[in-house]
């Protein structure tokens, strides 16, 4: 048996960072991770006009998305940006994802 955690080791600046699985497909209802991040960071995912649709922070370098917003429904199709930061600004990272319902 194995098992396969949401904590990542965390780096002391976003490198190599990537969102798996992307772009989301319709079909597609488990987590959406993205890895390769600071330690512990703010992580907000927000749509193209900047509404966030979900903020957590990193466990270690990973955090995961289930793709639905606060109040629980499934995300809109679109383009997402991901925004992380460390505790005190000083790292920083931005990538994106496609969403398709």
């Amino acid at each position: 048996m194995s098992y396969r955690g949401d904590a990542t080791e965390g780096g002391e600046a976003c490198s190599d960072y990537n969102v798996f699985p992307n772009p989301v497909r319709h079909d597609y209802n488990g987590p959406i991770a993205v890895s390769g991040l600071v330690a512990d960071a703010d992580v907000r995912i927000t749509d193209v006009a900047g509404n966030v649709v979900f903020h957590t922070k990193a466990l270690g370098g990973q955090a995961v998305w289930n793709g639905n917003d606060f109040s629980g429904r499934r995300a809109q199709t679109g383009v997402y940006l991901v925004y992380v930061t460390n505790e005190d600004g000083s790292a920083t990272c931005v990538t994106r994802l496609l969403l398709a319902n």
